[in-house]
């Protein structure tokens, strides 16, 4: 099954299945640690952006990411 099909599968349940997927990939996405790659890509595009919103996003990602 695709990413795609899996999407289009939960728009299909109801508001109180979907919010199970939601906390389910939230607490995914708070364990889940970044390689070094990712981590490097991250801080070149922190360094990069002229938007302060949009660097202070990516520092949070990276954070989280350890």
């Amino acid at each position: 099954m695709t990413a795609a099909e899996i999407i289009e599968e939960i728009r299909r349940l109801d508001p109180k299945e979907q919010l199970g997927v939601i906390r389910f990939a939230y607490q995914l996405d708070a364990e889940r640690k970044l390689s070094g790659s990712e981590l490097s890509r991250l801080a070149a595009r922190m360094t990069e952006s002229d938007d302060p919103a949009e660097a202070a996003t990516i520092r949070e990602a990276i954070v989280r990411g350890f």
